[in-house]
């Protein structure tokens, strides 16, 4: 079974304060097998793991996949193997996918038929459980594989902004590792003392987006994040893609925590721009 990543468009940052936030589902994914097995054994392919569960319960790489597990109660013994296409840490939702995935795959194998509204539940539960707290935007845009507006936790479909974007094509840069921790970011940016006018700026910009055409979110992409920068969460890196794209014509931004990590670019790139590109990213992927 698989599991898309995501990423956030409009409003990190801001959305930690109670700010809207919009999230769109991409096509890169994670695929999780199950199948029949004398003992319950967990691979993860992308990092050469092959583990019974007690030894994969002391191994922190595998903790997302137990605590899916362990939540949903299931007693008789299997293989269980996750592969991704997400680089991790960067804001694209890999733990959310690996989550997602489980569980999509565990439900279906033992016949649980658990609908999405539940699944996204049970993915919530299992990030906030792992990590101390989490936000249900990873967790519930890749369940339900929709645009979301998120607010204080609540969260409605916003399909038609998904449809605008998806007039143009949509890649993701991943640019560089990330040079800080999430939460370290979230710490860096709530000792900005111009914070709430910065915020009240982004929250304009997302909401204006929901109604524009394509051309114009391109333009509040870029004004997005020039106001992350003035938060503290971009990099030089970063800042150079970010440049790149708009003399190509494209609307971009860093998307997720910053510090590094990925730049969603949003329009057609020739063969010659997007070689341009790729020689100072470590990846671009068609989103």
């Amino acid at each position: 079974m698989k599991a898309k990543g995501k990423v956030i468009f409009f409003g990190e940052h801001a959305v930690v304060y109670g700010y809207t936030a919009l999230s769109l589902p991409i096509n890169l994914s994670t695929n999780v097998n199950i199948k029949k097995n004398d003992n319950l054994v967990i691979e993860l392919k992308n990092l050469n793991k092959k583990l019974g569960f007690e030894e994969a319960k002391k191994d922190k790489d595998f903790r997302y996949v137990i605590k899916a597990i362990e939540l949903l109660k299931v007693k008789e013994p299997f293989f269980l193997s996750v592969s991704s296409e997400l680089p991790v840490s960067c804001g694209l939702g890999s733990s959310a996918s690996v989550v997602v995935a489980t569980i999509r795959a565990l439900s279906k194998f033992f016949n649980l038929n658990l609908p999405k509204k539940e699944i996204a539940k049970l993915s919530h539960r299992v990030e906030r459980e792992v990590q101390g707290k989490a936000s249900i935007t990873d967790t519930y845009t890749i369940s339900y594989e929709r645009a979301l507006k998120i607010r204080n936790n609540e969260f409605s479909f916003i399909d038609e902004f998904e449809k605008t974007v998806r007039e143009e094509k949509l890649y993701i840069a991943y640019v560089e590792e990330r040079e800080m921790k999430t939460a370290d970011l979230i710490k860096v940016v709530s000792e900005k003392e111009e914070k709430e006018e910065i915020f009240k700026e982004i929250e304009e910009i997302t909401r204006e987006a929901l109604s524009s055409d394509v051309e114009r979110i391109k333009e509040l992409m870029l004004e997005n994040h020039k106001l992350l920068d003035k938060l503290g969460v971009s990099t030089k890196g970063l800042n150079r893609v970010v440049r790149l794209a708009k003399k190509f014509g494209c609307g971009a931004k860093l998307t997720g925590a910053g510090g590094g990590g990925c730049v969603i670019i949003l329009g057609d790139l020739n063969e010659e721009e997007k070689e341009l590109i790729e020689k100072i990213v470590k990846s671009l992927y068609l989103a």
